[in-house]
């Protein structure tokens, strides 16, 4: 049995579904850690990302957006992605899906929730550039709303 890693177009496409995963959830750690703040450089320059309560075409637009979400103060959140699949199209467009579990309320930790704040189906469309994997167009629809839900990006209840 060989320690040599796996050659030719099965490898290629696990190691691109690595790097997209890794796109994916370094997109999240961004919102949860730092409020959505530079969160508009993982997207191409005329990106899309399509929430619920408002669509954001370019990164200024997802400047302003997550800039909507800070003006309502601290707020913690936690992004939990979970079933990511990944379709390789060629070597450069890679299409990523997922279920999305968010716990969020607005104020400092500890809070107390008692129960997801919403659950969301989310594709992600990703192309290859010189500075690599960047998301085209992301669409988050959302499945399941808590109540007490209050996000600005999800709508509120």
């Amino acid at each position: 049995m060989s320690s040599d890693p796996p050659h030719g177009p099965a490898a290629a496409e696990s190691n691109r579904h690595t790097e997209i995963a890794q796109a994916v959830y370094r997109s999240w750690w961004n919102v949860d850690r730092a409020a959505g703040i530079g969160s508009e450089l993982l997207y191409t320059e005329d990106g899309v990302c399509v929430m619920p309560a408002l669509t954001m075409t370019g990164r200024d637009e997802i400047v302003r957006g997550y800039a909507a979400r800070q003006a309502h103060g601290p707020r913690l959140s936690r992004h939990l992605v979970s079933n990511l699949v990944t379709d390789h199209h060629d070597d450069a467009r890679v299409t990523a899906t997922y279920a999305l579990t968010l716990f969020a309320r607005n104020g400092v930790a500890p809070l107390e929730l008692e129960s997801p704040s919403a659950i969301c189906d989310v594709v992600d469309d990703f192309v290859l550039t010189g500075g690599g994997w960047l998301i085209r167009q992301r669409v988050l629809e959302a499945v399941f709303v808590a109540p007490e839900n209050d996000s600005v990006l999800l709508g509120r209840k």
